[in-house]
């Protein structure tokens, strides 16, 4: 009786001594027992680092876990001692940057603002620990989420409201019997008829006179009064191939020349700060999605002629033409 428990008890032993040691690990860092599910593993030795509230730190002899900065904190530098697994970490500037989940990082990310122009107005404030949160102005609206720029409401000037507008839907009109649509649609196509006769008048005395300047310039005014045969075109599935088109600066031009602000060209940037191609792609995409589908492809196209990027327009309108 006496060799069979001796037998169990040193077949525990090792059991209990590896379940008080984690046990210890535990109640030392209270504040991460609930990030256990999913552990990073490394290669070398098999370290096991906690989720989200760890991360594996590998020296040129040795690897080990380094605790993450809190929310709101960021990395003063990556990594930690052996002896002592804190990182040491810096509180992000209230009001001006946030960081909102652990992390090893050594930048914290800039608070976004809300665009009054967009029709949005702050929610709640930008802390170390949120992003700021924006919501439509009174008399705007937005029908889609996440909310990029709020549309201005339909105050059914020329009929009557059956449905009022709220925050994530238009106004519903209906439109009075004497309402005459020509009244808008004759002077636009006087306008059309101008605009073709006045090109074709042009050109005609270019080549009479036989100006190959003058042929070049007319041609260029004809094209950019020409109003886009795609207006609404979505340019979803092209926004990679408009990247490769242009280098990161003018890509940040062109943006900035389209209305995207400061704060959020700088999310973007320091969200992908090693992929220069993905930091084209996402602040194009992060402009489509504030501008909308309505108008942006025309808007683009105008845009980059008036920066003096007549080449890569052309390019660009080529791709999305035979694309």
């Amino acid at each position: 009786m006496i060799k069979r428990l001796l037998l169990c008890l040193s077949t525990l032993c090792p059991a209990c001594i590896v379940i008080a040691g984690l046990s210890r690990d535990s109640d030392s860092h209270g504040a991460y027992r609930k990030h256990f599910a999913v552990k990073y593993i490394s290669k070398r030795d098999g370290t096991i680092c906690q989720t989200n509230t760890q991360y594996l730190y590998n020296t040129t002899t040795d690897a080990f876990c380094c605790y993450s900065c809190d929310p709101g904190y960021v990395a003063e530098y990556v990594g930690c001692k052996k002896a002592d697994p804190r990182t040491k970490c810096k509180r992000c500037t209230e009001g001006i940057e946030y960081m909102d989940k652990f992390n090893h990082k050594t930048k914290c990310l800039r608070c976004n603002d809300c665009d009054s122009q967009h029709g949005l107005e702050v929610e709640t404030n930008c802390t170390i620990t949120q992003n700021i949160k924006c919501k439509c102005m009174p008399g705007f609206f937005c029908d889609s989420q996440p909310c990029q720029h709020c549309n201005p409401c339909d105050k059914c000037e020329n009929g009557i409201i059956l449905e009022k507008c709220t925050e994530t839907k238009d106004a519903i009109c209906q439109r009075k019997e004497n309402v005459i649509w020509w009244h808008w649609v004759i002077p636009l196509l006087s306008l059309i008829v101008v605009a073709m006769v006045a090109c074709f008048t042009w050109r005609k005395i270019s080549v009479r006179n036989n100006y190959e300047h003058n042929i070049s310039t007319l041609d260029d005014a004809c094209t950019e009064t020409e109003p886009p045969s795609n207006p609404d075109i979505d340019l979803t599935p092209h926004i990679s191939d408009i990247a490769e088109e242009m280098k990161l600066e003018d890509v940040i031009k062109l943006v900035r020349k389209l209305g995207l602000s400061p704060a959020r060209i700088d999310e973007v940037t320091v969200n992908n700060y090693n992929n220069v191609s993905e930091q084209k792609i996402k602040l194009l995409e992060r402009w489509y999605q504030e501008n909308g589908r309505n108008g942006a492809y025309g808007t683009l196209i105008t845009t980059l002629i008036e920066l003096r990027f007549r080449a890569t327009a052309e390019s660009i309108k080529q791709k999305i033409r035979h694309g």
